[in-house]
């Protein structure tokens, strides 16, 4: 092209380089409520967190999971796996989402960690004032150190929408077993490519 009086605005190649990326590692916290409000989702929430823990297992990923009401209950620390559904009551009448938070950003490092880092929040967002200053609060530190949020609310999600802001993902309603893993998935997979979107940008 130079030869040919060309102008080129770009040089040409000399040499291809090829590096090995390895796969981002994907660190889960997952919180579900186990106050009264969500008495009776607590069949379809014990799958959630059965298929959660699969998920994330099968993936060489790292989880852990508590739950949460008038205290925080560790239900999976990073490592072990779930062997079953365990299906809890939901007997408690507040519900500690600041500690639950804390909790599970401490086992997986979500906001300075490194790779993919995703919350789930298994809830309602029925929550004290208090407590939704402080959810509030967790939600804008994950929007800024790049952590995606999933939220399922097993009701029409209002107070979820709410509590999530404008970058969680609410995937509202109730859903049978069979169809929970995928819609899960797809729900977190949307939040996972937004956050990225937005850091890119």
């Amino acid at each position: 092209m130079r030869e040919r009086g060309v102008m080129q605005q770009a040089e040409v190649w000399k040499r291809k380089v090829r590096k090995q990326t390895d796969e981002p590692t994907l660190n889960v916290g997952v919180l579900v409520d186990i106050s009264g409000s969500m008495g009776a989702a607590m069949e379809p929430m014990a799958t959630t967190a059965y298929v959660l823990s699969e998920a994330v297992t099968r993936v060489q990923g790292k989880a852990a999971m508590v739950y949460f009401g008038n205290d925080v209950f560790p239900t999976l620390r990073p490592g072990e796996r779930m062997g079953e559904v365990k299906v809890w009551t939901a007997p408690d009448g507040t519900e500690k989402f600041d500690d639950a938070f804390r909790a599970v950003d401490g086992a997986v490092d979500l906001l300075y960690g490194s790779g993919a880092r995703l919350l789930v929040v298994v809830s309602d967002g029925h929550y004290t004032g208090a407590e939704t200053k402080a959810c509030q609060r967790w939600m804008r530190r994950c929007a800024e150190e790049g952590v995606a949020v999933v939220w399922l609310p097993f009701d029409d999600g209002y107070m979820a929408r709410h509590q999530a802001g404008e970058n969680g993902v609410v995937l509202s309603g109730l859903f049978d077993p069979t169809s929970a893993a995928s819609k899960i998935g797809e729900a977190c997979e949307r939040a996972i490519t937004a956050t990225t979107v937005r850091k890119v940008a």
